[in-house]
């Protein structure tokens, strides 16, 4: 298969395939360093497909899997119920990640008060159980991480609490 690039377009033609020099030059380099997060990230930024960003950090959190970062980053590109498993795939690579935690019980608070398509307005009282959980597994990671001999300071689990409050997530 002889290679062919096209100087004005940035593209590399390799017979019937067409891919951006940058994505050549991503998977070239992450076959030398696969142990990079910064070029792990790089590589699925350049990645114009959901799909298949996911597809490269789920590999990614294969190779490197107490990259907190990058489970985090998968996280948000499934649906909230992958989301869940993937976060407690990411929980047990990395016990001691408190992100993990809060990530977690955020997703339970945003799944507490959106409403999916077709579904009623849920009530006050079912609103309030269902964030119930969310102080339930907040404390279960306090829990584990102590657990683990992670303890934060007063002042690192407020300003947590301040950047969930303000990306809309109180409850956490």
């Amino acid at each position: 298969m002889s290679k062919q690039r096209n100087a004005y377009s940035g593209k590399v033609s390799l017979g019937v395939h067409v891919i951006s020099i940058a994505h050549f030059v991503s998977a070239l380099a992450l076959e030398h360093i696969p142990n990079s997060v910064r070029l792990w990230k790089e590589t699925v930024n350049l990645e114009s497909s959901i799909v298949d960003a996911r597809i490269l950090l789920s590999r990614a959190v294969e190779v490197i899997p107490l990259s907190v970062e990058l489970w985090l980053a998968l996280a948000r590109l499934e649906t909230p119920e992958k989301a869940k498993a993937v976060l407690n795939k990411a929980r047990k690579a990395v016990p001691t990640s408190h992100e993990i935690w809060i990530a977690a019980g955020r997703l339970i608070e945003q799944q507490a008060v959106v409403i999916p398509e077709g579904e009623q307005l849920k009530t006050e009282d079912e609103q309030n159980k269902a964030l119930e959980i969310v102080d339930k597994t907040i404390e279960a990671g306090v829990r584990e991480l102590r657990r683990h001999q992670v303890l934060l300071t007063r002042e690192q689990w407020l300003k947590e609490a301040e950047k969930c409050e303000e990306d809309g997530s109180p409850r956490t």
